[in-house]
């Protein structure tokens, strides 16, 4: 069976037991985990002799450990809610089922950032929108973040007030997309109701803070309500030093050490005691040297961090563990 180099190793990962494959996907960046993911969901029924030979080619010792499984949906949620959690999970599956409908433009999730952004280069900012409203938002937001500070305002605002897209004109937008990146790719199935405030909000949470600042800063001069609305559905970390006591309490439970010791990295004294004196004594101790142990760091992984922590923030929301407010809601346990 001729595979593509993503599904060969979705094909390897689906022959590993449970704990195995969660060693391997613990390893990797949630973006590789998703994408692989979406390979697993998307795999054909493969026969025995298929299986196999990729095992086989990946590793000639392999044949002594080969159990026959198939991918599936079942397998990338039940290794999503391990790798994730269940809210996060749940939210990856609902974009992994929209891209298992063989959308037109699910193809781009495989194509590297800076090439879909070169190739949407030219195109008015609302085509752009209509491909980032169909690609998975972290792939979206790597996208956005390739364009010119003055048009990515634009292209969300246009995200945000988009309705249904014509099938049609998705397909169309597809076929082009496909001939410029010469990708030899199936694509077809049907359009959904995509874009949004709700999807405008996901892209943005995925930027890195400057861009997602100075969008919406532009995007407050041109139409201060949508902004407002889109600021709405979001929450940042900035968010997360105005939590109350018991709520903070409750995040920092899940929060991992090293996760919060980099988010703090830039926090000033006022902040870090924000933290500190909602956590033990010793925890305390045991944050301040971790971010004293830090170094310098690259702004972006700080960043990653801090999205880290709102992620979980976002996933004990979800569950019912916490209730946050939204935008300039009171935030309350």
């Amino acid at each position: 069976m001729n595979l593509t180099g993503p599904q060969r190793a979705a094909v390897i990962i689906a022959q590993l037991d449970d704990d195995r494959a969660n060693l391997l996907l613990r390893s990797m960046t949630e973006n590789e985990v998703i994408r692989l993911m979406a390979e697993v969901a998307r795999l054909p029924s493969l026969t025995t002799d298929d299986v196999r030979e990729i095992v086989e080619a990946f590793t000639t010792e392999a044949g002594a450990y080969l159990q026959v499984r198939q991918g599936g949906m079942d397998l990338a949620q039940r290794w999503l809610h391990d790798r994730l959690g269940g809210p996060r999970a749940a939210e990856v599956m609902a974009e992994l089922e929209l891209m298992a409908q063989d959308q037109p433009l699910a193809f781009l999730n495989r194509i590297e950032p800076p090439l879909v952004a070169g190739s949407l280069a030219d195109e008015h900012p609302q085509v752009v929108a209509v491909v980032l409203a169909n690609i998975f938002h972290e792939h979206a937001a790597r996208v956005l973040d390739r364009f010119d500070q003055d048009v990515r305002p634009e292209i969300v605002r246009r995200m945000a007030t988009m309705v249904a897209v014509p099938p049609a004109l998705v397909q169309r937008i597809a076929d082009e997309m496909t001939l410029r990146l010469s990708a030899v790719l199936r694509s077809g199935g049907s359009p959904a109701d995509v874009g949004g405030v709700s999807a405008a909000a996901a892209v943005l949470n995925n930027v890195d803070r400057t861009a997602e600042k100075q969008i919406l800063a532009s995007l407050e001069a041109s139409d201060p309500d949508l902004a407002d609305v889109i600021r709405g559905e979001m929450f940042v970390f900035d968010d997360v030093v105005q939590l109350d006591d018991l709520t903070l309490q409750s995040v920092l439970r899940s929060v991992v050490l090293k996760d919060l010791a980099l988010a703090l990295k830039t926090a000033n004294h006022e902040v870090m005691g924000k933290f500190t004196r909602n956590i033990s004594e010793r925890a305390a101790q045991d944050l301040i040297e971790e971010v004293a142990s830090l170094g310098p760091q690259r702004l972006s992984i700080i960043e990653a961090a801090q999205a880290a922590v709102v992620r979980t923030v976002r996933e004990l929301a979800d569950s019912g563990t916490i209730v946050i407010g939204r935008g300039n809601d009171e935030l309350i346990a």
